[in-house]
């Protein structure tokens, strides 16, 4: 009997775990759908989809028990059901309380996600959605009632309170976990993917081990064909080398093939963090008293899964600051000759083996010169250097901890912190970041992201008797040392390559921070790399080949390397470092 009992709690616990995954996509959906719609009232195809959704989650939570989840899609259910039937309009209040209640079945979901009995207060939320049914019920059609507009994390559900609630009786009956349920949630599933899927759902953990694997995999082949072309160098074992590379061929056919798989599998679509995007500007144009629209564009541009977990919080604060600092009151830009309505522009593309975001508003741009002189009064520059340096250099600043020209603080943005995490965060990515503005016209925050942190091409070089590895992505080109001219500017080895002057660095000793990584010895080649729009000469001793890398971390003792961004077992079982060329830069203007 207590194995019937294990496995009914088993299949039961499944159940949850399907109505939660379910639940989650359908609310994603809701979000953006109530923005839409707000900016379309009369799509009633996009209306009778939200409607769609609120009425599964509320079925499938009256058969799961969960009498919170019910009884709040139940009212919002009664709204919704209105709007459709052209009995009420759409309005910004009414959509506010619409909103607020989502946010709220967010907080209710979660509870049952980690199985807690905690009650949220609903009697707020439920007392503004009935208001916001019972108008224009008067004769005439008259507005009796206005729901206040109330910011969703302003309400004690999102502030963590947990107060007592009276029970709310929905009008269904709630039945206990029975087979019926299996059932509704299937339902939920067919109407949520509309009918037959062809995909399944796996456990991150599975891919993450999967990946891992796949790494040790590519360790393990580039291990076997170094082995084969030692061989092939050895004339007696010449006939045997020759006989193993055709599968050796094949194994490194596979394990490319395979690789792509797997990182495809990791794969999502930047459009999953784009989607929240909709809903945060809304609400900010409507607390902030602005009109602001966004357009998303390149939703479907695919990065690694590790990346769309970071990208996420970045993007939200250069929004906010978009929207706080950058759009302009509709008064503002009426009489600045511009649209009532700002813009915001978020959009991704794939360059090469990076991912771009741009995130562009056409609002009040920043003042370089208010930048310049904000820098010089803390001390940044001197103010003769502060004057030469060009615009793009001086917005560099932004980033700077503790960095703020506004004038006063909101609740929004502009505490002086910020911005300097958002690049932190960024760089932490292996990403950059670049800031471009033009007063009266806008800004343009560009973000570069690697596809996936997992495995890189890599240029394997000698420096110093040391092995070092390159990201190839970066390496603009490579240069004999006699074809350039080296000049010395402040005692620092510089180059000067088509009319462009570079300065030049010793990798090893820059690495051990010696003020020697700037004194010039005699190394035949110099490899240019180069992050936005710098660059940086490395002198190397030879070109050893290039390698595909796994990145494996250095640990807790050594992770926090300057200039490293973990180390790789080549093929031979050498372990070589990877260098990581923000901290390189980094480490070399310290020295400089």
């Amino acid at each position: 009997m207590a194995g019937d009992a294990d496995f009914a709690l088993d299949e039961m616990q499944e159940i949850i775990d399907d109505f939660l995954v379910e639940a989650d996509e359908l609310i994603a959906s809701l979000d953006t759908h109530l923005v839409a719609l707000e900016s379309a009232p009369e799509d009633l195809d996009l209306l009778n989809s939200i409607f769609r959704a609120a009425h599964t989650i509320k079925g499938t939570s009256s058969f799961l028990g969960f009498e919170q989840v019910t009884s709040l899609t139940h009212k919002m259910e009664d709204v919704l059901n209105r709007l459709r039937k052209a009995e009420l309009k759409v309005t910004p209040e009414i959509m506010d309380v619409l909103l607020e209640s989502l946010d709220i079945l967010k907080v209710l979901l979660d509870h049952v996600r980690n199985r807690s009995n905690e009650q949220v207060n609903l009697d707020g939320v439920i007392a503004r959605l009935v208001a916001a049914n019972e108008r224009q019920q008067a004769p005439g059609g008259a507005d009796v009632v206005e729901p206040a507009p109330v910011r969703a994390d302003q309400t004690p559900a999102l502030e963590g309170a947990a107060e007592e609630a009276d029970e709310v009786e929905s009008d269904q009956p709630v039945q206990g976990a029975s087979g019926e349920a299996k059932k509704a949630t299937r339902k939920t599933a067919a109407v949520a993917q509309g009918g037959d899927t062809q995909t399944i759902r796996v456990d991150v953990n599975r891919l993450d081990s999967l990946m891992n694997l796949m790494g040790e995999l590519v360790l393990s082949r580039n291990s076997l064909l170094q082995t084969i072309n030692a061989l092939g160098q050895q004339q007696e074992s010449a006939p045997i080398s020759e006989q193993l590379n055709r599968p050796a061929a094949m194994i490194n056919y596979i394990t490319t093939e395979l690789q792509l798989a797997v990182m495809k599998m990791r794969m999502q679509p930047i459009g999953k963090v784009f989607s929240r995007f909709p809903r945060v500007v809304r609400d900010l144009a409507r607390d902030l008293g602005k009109n602001v629209e966004l357009t998303l564009q390149g939703e479907s541009t695919e990065l690694d899964k590790s990346v769309i977990e970071e990208i996420g919080d970045p993007l939200v604060h250069i929004v906010r600051n978009s929207c706080d600092h950058g759009i302009e009151t509709p008064e503002e830009r009426i009489a600045a000759g511009k649209p009532a309505t700002g813009h915001v522009v978020m959009s991704a593309s794939q360059e090469g083996s990076n991912i771009v975001i741009k995130v562009t508003d056409d609002g009040r741009g920043l003042d370089v010169n208010a930048i310049r002189a904000e820098a010089v009064e803390r001390g940044m520059f001197p103010e003769a250097e502060a004057a030469r340096l060009p615009d793009r250099e001086v917005f560099k600043v932004i980033f700077a901890a503790g960095f703020s020209t506004a004038t006063q603080v909101s609740d929004v943005s502009g505490r002086g912190v910020g911005m300097d995490v958002v690049r932190t965060n960024i760089e932490k990515l292996n990403g950059l970041i670049e800031l471009d503005s033009t007063i009266g016209a806008g800004t343009t925050l560009v973000i570069k992201l690697p596809l996936t942190l997992a495995i890189i091409q890599g240029l394997l070089v000698e420096s110093d008797d040391e092995a070092f590895i390159l990201p190839l992505s970066s390496v603009h080109e490579t240069v004999r040392s006699e074809q350039t001219a080296v000049y010395y500017i402040n005692q620092r080895p510089v180059m000067r390559l088509r009319d462009e002057i570079i300065p030049l660095i010793n990798l090893g000793q820059v690495l051990r921070e010696n003020k020697a990584g700037f004194t010039l010895t005699e190394k035949p080649y110099v490899v240019v790399v180069g992050l936005a729009d710098r660059k940086l000469g490395i002198m190397i001793d030879r070109f050893l080949g290039q390698e595909e890398a796994v990145i494996k971390s250095l640990g807790r003792f050594l992770g926090s390397a300057d200039g490293v961004a973990g180390a790789t077992i080549l093929g031979d079982g050498r372990i070589r470092l990877i260098i990581d060329l923000i901290g390189l830069f980094n480490v070399a203007a310290r020295l400089h």
